[in-house]
């Protein structure tokens, strides 16, 4: 059915991946940045990376929608894939509505995908100049992330940044950077459109 996208597995139930929705989960496989504390590392970049489930997991969530109202598009990193767009209008046509989890890095996508959104989660991993020691690549990646942030500001989709901070690795000028986002959302957006989260790191038990 969609060529160009990779999804890998599905979690039937959760509470935590979708604020105020009890939501199924699917994730994506690969991704464009190889974060050294990635907690999906296996979809993101290894083993799981490969695998394509596409029939399976859409099948799977095609017969959840009976018990479920809500569900989180997560990875790996779902911009990646070009049939994305494709994915969520099927999802919304089956009567969804659709979190995004996304880092940022791909604007054009996120663009496109906007219409057929709910709710998005954009990772803020760290200060402008620390982006390529947290990401893993050498290109600076923020300026596309600052771009897919005025995207959503500007369409007024509810929204939250994220950062999770990494032991020895987010510093101070790191979070204040997240305080200083904050504060720009408070003076040009309404209450209920961005929230802001500092997460603390959490290891996977698999990690390599």
């Amino acid at each position: 059915m969609f060529e160009d996208i990779k999804l890998v597995d599905v979690l039937g139930f959760s509470l935590v991946n979708y604020p105020g929705h009890p939501c199924t989960v699917i994730f994506t496989a690969g991704c464009n940045l190889r974060c050294p504390w990635c907690h999906n590392w296996r979809i993101a970049y290894g083993d799981k990376s490969k695998q394509d489930r596409t029939k399976q997991v859409l099948e799977r969530l095609k017969d959840l929608r009976k018990y479920m109202d809500a569900v989180c598009v997560t990875g790996g990193e779902p911009t990646i894939h070009a049939d994305l767009v494709d994915v969520l209008k099927l999802l919304r046509k089956w009567g969804y509505i659709v979190k995004l989890d996304t880092n940022g890095t791909k604007p054009e996508i996120l663009e496109k995908a906007l219409p057929f959104l709910n709710y998005v989660a954009l990772d803020i991993k760290a200060h402008p100049d620390n982006y390529p020691k947290f990401t893993g690549v050498e290109e600076n990646v923020w300026w596309k992330v600052e771009a897919s942030l005025n995207l959503l500001r500007k369409a007024l989709l509810p929204h939250e940044l994220r950062m999770v901070k990494v032991p020895h690795l987010t510093t101070d000028r790191d979070i204040a950077f997240l305080k200083k986002i904050k504060r720009e959302g408070e003076l040009s957006l309404p209450s209920n459109i961005e929230s802001v989260k500092l997460r603390e790191y959490i290891a996977p038990p698999d990690r390599h």
